[in-house]
């Protein structure tokens, strides 16, 4: 049986060695300064400097108290830091107040449609609740209710926009492409009356879809052109090259303001070129800017500031600027707009006589002009002869809300226009930094096909700039290999991380096949291997993507949203390339790391532990390490450790050093 002499010394020694061994490993974690009395001499200091000065973070949280309950996407337990914005607050208290339903992820489709906040919906249900809103078209209270309400939405719109309603008017469609398809449609009537039977239209390649359609509308082996670059307008509009077009023949060119693709911003000041064209050939060339995708984070004031050179027709869509409602508008120069008036087809409400019983004619609303009992005289509205059928009148009133909210929320298109060139910038940034350990870079971003600003470095001029650049970005991933993912599975891993961004030639062929660099043959060869858009087409053939990812941010994305997609870059796609000797050490040292950061979570503790030998039972006291616990330990005065209550209930289950 041993002494009690020698059940102090193993007790001593046991404890010895427990010491020195959690001593090695702080010290190897580097939190014994932490423990450490002049460690906890320099945060006492800190902690007053800080009383006597409130940090910016702390006094935003004291401002905006609601910062404190923000969830941030994958952020974890990181304390959340606020945008530098534009805004009158931070867009992130923003989002907390307004867009709680985009916390179940990261949205990154806002050239699909962005965002609605909640009080436009509020507004507008409130509004639905306290009215009584009739058909426009009748003449009882509740109509001339819906009517003024419609005029008076119209006329707030307009001016949100920066178009003065003594030049310009503005037709409610469904969307943009309804407003393309109504031009389109007047422009083929009106072709019919002239010799060629046919108008001549010119596009841009970086047309919407809903853009090109319009060329199935002309006759002729020579009535229609696609410019595949700026230059070749540039060329057509300073008369060096016609490009089939006749000389004062009537014409359409149409462009988008920005490329729905790539989000690169084309030229404001081909319009107003071509209304001046000097030789007088462009005389009879009318021009339609598709502004869906550039309305949505840029002043549109810049495009109707001077009606002179402003274009005769601009489409967009609501739904893109506000969230809701799903409704569009086509914004009609005034100067220009009796073309329109001169289509085949009527519908309900846009016409005031008809005649169905002998000859057939009507007299459309667009063009009537009458006095009134009064004596004042009447001019039609151009959207009067225009307006098929009964009004989205409850959409348009949804639209004065959203237009309310908007301008509450983030102050003005220029302010949204800076937050969002500060946010894409960054995200490009983050994209281009990305390599393998090989050099392999990750991302190909594509701007446009006329050259190539991601090689020769011009790229850090262009993504911030909201002259030339949109808050898209479109691009492809490589493998560490140089060879192409697919996209259509990167859009699958993003959508499973909860990310949400778009893939495919999303809607812009003429843009995406030039991005690509492919030749006719290629797209031919695409064709016959039976590729098609969607989902289920073909994203590679023969080594080259058939398409793109498109990135694209909002009035509300934060920088939080861009770091989240920077994130999953590195982790699914960048930390996943071929292992390598290099790679092999790296991943050692970060498992390596991982373990002494499980050992910095352990609770380190001083407890009495039985020290039993022979058939005899002493006591000594031993340091034990205890694996992670919710319930925290306590740092005594020279920096011991002392375990709480609930922590000496584990120490059955503690490793013993």
């Amino acid at each position: 049986m041993p002494s009690s002499m020698t059940l102090s010394r193993h007790c001593f020694r046991s404890s010895y060695r427990a010491i020195i061994i959690v001593l090695f490993a702080m010290s190897r974690l580097n939190i014994f300064s932490r423990l450490s009395k002049k460690g906890r001499e320099r945060r006492h200091a800190t902690t007053m400097n800080d009383s006597n000065g409130e940090s910016s973070e702390e006094k935003t949280s004291s401002e905006y108290p609601a910062l404190s309950s923000i969830n941030a996407p994958f952020s974890g337990s990181k304390r959340l830091t606020l945008t530098e914005s534009p805004y009158n607050k931070p867009v992130e208290i923003t989002r907390k107040e307004e867009y709680s339903h985009m916390n179940d992820g990261v949205y990154l489709d806002h050239s699909g449609t962005t965002i609605y906040a909640q009080s436009t919906v509020k507004r507008f249900a409130h509004k639905m609740r306290a009215n009584l809103y009739g058909n426009p078209h009748s003449a009882n209270e509740p109509a001339k209710f819906s009517g003024d309400m419609v005029d008076s939405v119209r006329e707030k719109t307009l001016r949100s926009l920066g178009a003065d309603p003594r030049h310009f008017d503005l037709v409610f469609v469904a969307n943009a492409t309804a407003a393309i398809k109504l031009v389109a449609d007047c422009f083929r009537d009106l072709a019919e009356q002239t010799r060629a039977g046919s108008f001549w239209y010119g596009y841009h390649r970086d047309a919407h879809t809903s853009l090109v359609g319009v060329r199935e509308l002309t006759k002729g082996p020579h009535s229609h052109k696609c410019f595949e670059s700026d230059a070749e307008v540039e060329e057509w509009i300073a008369g060096r090259n016609a490009f089939g077009q006749q000389h004062g023949g009537l014409a359409l060119f149409a462009y988008p303001g920005q490329s729905n693709l790539t989000g690169r911003r084309l030229p404001l000041t081909w319009t107003g070129r071509i209304r001046h064209d000097r030789t007088k050939r462009l005389r009879n060339t009318y021009t339609l800017l598709d502004a869906a995708a550039l309305a949505m984070t840029f002043p549109m004031s810049y495009v109707f500031e001077d009606p002179d050179t402003a274009p005769d027709f601009t489409c967009l869509s609501f739904y893109k600027i506000f969230g809701f409602p799903d409704v569009g508008g086509l914004i009609v120069r005034r100067d220009s707009g009796h073309i329109l008036a001169l289509r085949k087809y009527f519908g309900g409400g846009t016409v005031s006589l008809v005649s169905t019983i002998g000859s057939a004619w009507h007299v459309s609303k667009g063009l009537e002009a009458y006095t009134h009992k009064d004596g004042s005289e009447h001019v039609g509205g151009l959207h009067e002869g225009l307006e098929d059928g009964t009004l989205p009148f409850h959409s348009i009133l949804a639209l004065g809300e959203a237009i309310d909210v908007h301008k509450e929320l983030f102050g003005s298109m220029e302010k949204v226009s800076t937050h969002t060139s500060m946010l894409v910038k960054r995200l490009y940034q983050g994209m281009k930094a990305m390599r393998y350990e090989n050099g392999q870079q990750l991302c190909k971003v594509y701007h446009s096909g006329d050259e190539d600003i991601w090689e020769n470095g011009e790229g850090d001029k262009v993504y911030g700039d909201a002259r030339v650049q949109g808050a898209t970005i479109a691009f492809n991933l490589f493998k560490e290999d140089g060879t192409y993912e697919s996209y259509a599975m990167v859009e699958k891993m993003a959508n499973d991380r909860g990310i949400y961004v778009r893939s495919g030639g999303v809607c812009n062929p003429g843009g995406v096949y030039t991005a690509l660099q492919y030749e006719p043959w290629q797209l031919n060869r695409a064709k016959s291997a039976g590729h098609h858009c969607g989902s289920n087409g073909l994203s590679v053939i023969n080594e080259l993507p058939t398409g793109v990812v498109r990135a694209s941010l909002g009035a509300m994305s934060t920088t939080q949203d861009v770091d989240a997609f920077l994130d999953f870059l590195k982790k699914d796609f960048l930390d996943k390339g071929l292992p390598t000797k290099k790679s092999n050490i790296k991943r050692k040292r970060q498992q390596t790391q991982n373990l002494f950061d499980s050992l910095s979570s352990a609770a380190i503790a001083t407890a009495t532990v039985p020290v039993t030998g022979g058939t005899g039972a002493g006591t000594g006291t031993s340091t034990v390490i205890l694996p992670p616990s919710p319930t925290p330990t306590s740092i005594g005065e020279e920096g011991a450790t002392t375990m709480k209550p609930k922590v000496l209930e584990r120490v059955g289950s503690a490793i013993s050093v």
